[in-house]
């Protein structure tokens, strides 16, 4: 060996030198972006978290106001409860907990049917967008009380029929469709109970039935089509006494 020539532990320190020094900043920096990357994840889910908390919040404060509004018997409190909801579905900060509670309202209120039935779809869109329904069958029936008495027979009868899901209730609205319809989310399991459903109003006179696809309108990308079916006896063909339907 030459005097002076490096030996091989010194070659191969000056290489792992070099070697450290290309890996290094590729190091530094892999680190670096993952622990940015962690961090914004971390920062994203917090907003989320505290964006979660303020809708709650605000929902709990817009039901502590809406219940003695609603509630309150009196037209006047009512009818702003029911603005109020109405605007509060549409920033999707209504407390639909009290849904039910918005729809029975034309029962002891008919004048203001029309008001009920937009709070009651408002708060249904909202909902559909946070994928929360209340499964059920739902009547609506043209605003009279005849047709309310007539709506609640046959809803006893679906009832005692024990077909799935369960009558929820019967609602009066102003400006029913012209021909009776059966509107649902579609889909396969869906499709197979509304099946059922039609069998069953069929047998108990209220036919033809037409089907209605919600999902365009109502239900959110990522929401699984609820098991709501919303029947909607016809101007046309109101329902008679035994719960059929005008031929």
């Amino acid at each position: 060996m030459a005097e002076g020539s490096p030996s091989r532990l010194d070659v191969w320190l000056e290489r792992l030198s070099k070697l450290a020094g290309v890996l290094l900043p590729i190091t530094v920096a892999l680190v670096g972006g993952l622990y940015t990357y962690q961090k914004d994840a971390n920062d994203k889910a917090l907003r989320q978290a505290e964006d979660q908390r303020d809708e709650k919040q605000k929902q709990y404060a817009n039901l502590t106001a809406l219940l003695p509004l609603l509630t309150s018997g009196k037209r006047s409190q009512v009818r702003a409860g029911l603005e109020i909801y109405t605007s509060e579905a549409h920033a999707r900060q209504a407390p639909t907990d009290l849904q039910q509670t918005v729809s029975q309202l034309s029962d002891e209120f008919p004048d203001q049917a029309g008001l009920v039935q937009k709070a009651a779809e408002a708060g249904q869109q909202q909902q559909a967008a946070q994928c929360k329904t209340s499964p059920g069958i739902y009547i609506q029936v043209a605003n009279s009380t005849e047709q309310l008495e007539r709506g609640k027979t046959l809803a006893k009868l679906l009832t005692a029929a024990s077909i799935a899901p369960l009558v929820q209730g019967v609602q009066r609205i102003d400006q029913p469709p012209r021909s009776t319809q059966l509107r649902y989310y579609f889909s396969n399991d869906n499709d197979m109970k509304a099946g059922k459903i039609l069998e069953e109003l069929s047998r108990l006179g209220v036919a033809p039935v037409a089907k209605s696809n919600l999902n365009r309108g109502y239900l959110k990308p990522g929401c699984a089509p609820p098991e709501v079916f919303e029947l909607w006896i016809g101007g046309s063909t109101p329902l008679q006494a035994d719960g059929s339907v005008a031929h």
